[in-house]
């Protein structure tokens, strides 16, 4: 009776038991990685530039605040800022009617002393003959040797009384001293000017001068007529061109720095005076590693690019990089002549995806 009871138990038992595991092996493989097509190319060596980072501000050439020189009200002022000017062009035309009475009173004055003069001339001749046979005493004479040069005297001075006049007459026609551009006008007609009031302002726009400011240090590395290469905000994307021609000849205390000056041609006249500059100087060029700028991939601060092995997969590095000339940027640390790296990486290059050169 016991034997049968135990039976159903132990069936029960052997219903509950876990099952063996499975020795079958699994049929599930990795996703094989998507290949990378593009073009690649091979790191190169080119001469490169070494430069000095320095900044500076754009003057003319020839910048003047032109003054009048003369008094007198302003009668017309035909210029206007930003009027192209040449040299000797009015800017502003002053009343002349006085000046032109005056200067006929002098003409007039001169024209009475040459006469006074000649009187006294004849009769110094006349009597020449009469002091050397002693018919009239000698101090008459000398009398008249002493009339004659008073009047020449006189002579001399009319002449500097209208040549004076001449030139207050001229200095009414204020005149431009070189050709450029008319910055300001300073004065309107109607208005009542000094000789040192300031009519108008003349920036000559074809040559600027570079002005920059050089750090102690680094002032035994310029000489003149080296490049000066430079940026302004206004044109960002634009390179200009200078050539170093005056280096200062004394340190400024306060900053210690040397001021220097660069020549900068402007012909099409797109830079102004003022303009702020980020410049470099050339000191010397190195040969050094590059590649196409395209090669590289910029996030943040960092700039990687990715090489291609001997087997095929790209392998992700980051890299120094230095100058930058005709589309190639130097790589200073990361990379060795001779390794090829992806153009163009994409968002989908990755490290370690084989790469399938584009056909």
């Amino acid at each position: 009776m016991k034997h049968l009871l135990l039976l159903p138990i132990i069936a029960l038992a052997a219903c509950h038991q876990a099952p063996e595991p499975s020795t079958k092996p699994s049929t599930a493989t990795a996703t094989p990685a998507v290949p990378i097509k593009g073009a690649s190319v091979q790191v190169t060596e080119k001469n490169m530039p070494r430069y000095l980072r320095v900044t500076g501000q754009l003057i003319g050439k020839n910048d003047a605040v032109i003054a009048a020189d003369a008094m007198g009200k302003v009668i017309e002022a035909p210029v206007e800022r930003g009027t192209i000017v040449k040299a000797g062009d009015t800017l502003v035309k002053l009343d002349e009617r006085q000046a032109k009475l005056a200067l006929a009173e002098a003409v007039a004055s001169l024209e009475l002393a040459k006469a006074q003069l000649l009187l006294s001339k004849n009769e110094q001749q006349r009597n020449a003959p009469l002091a050397e046979k002693r018919a009239i005493a000698d101090a008459d004479f000398q009398r008249l040797v002493t009339d004659t040069t008073a009047r020449e005297a006189q002579v001399a001075a009319a002449e500097a009384r209208r040549d004076m006049v001449q030139k207050t007459l001229t200095d009414c026609s204020i005149l431009a001293p070189f050709a450029g551009v008319v910055a300001e006008r300073m004065v309107e007609p109607g208005e009542y000017v000094r000789s040192d009031s300031p009519v108008a302002r003349v920036v000559d726009l074809a040559s600027l001068r570079l002005v920059l400011n050089v750090p102690e240090t680094e002032v035994g590395l310029l000489a003149t007529d080296q490049t000066v290469e430079f940026n302004t905000p206004a044109f960002p994307d634009r390179d200009f061109k200078g050539t170093l021609k005056f280096l200062g000849a004394a340190m400024r205390e306060a900053s210690r720095d040397l001021v220097v000056e660069a020549a900068v041609d402007n012909m099409d006249g797109s830079l102004k005076p003022g303009f702020f500059c980020d410049a470099r100087i050339l000191l010397s060029e190195v040969k050094a590693a590059v590649v196409p700028i395209d090669a590289l991939r910029v996030e943040g601060s960092r700039r990687k690019v990715f090489v291609i092995e001997k087997s095929g997969h790209l392998l992700e590095r980051l890299v120094e990089v230095g100058e930058t000339r005709d589309g190639f940027i130097e790589i200073r640390r990361g990379l060795t002549p001779g390794e090829s790296v992806l153009l163009k990486p994409g968002a989908d290059a990755l490290d370690g995806a084989p790469f399938q050169p584009a056909s």
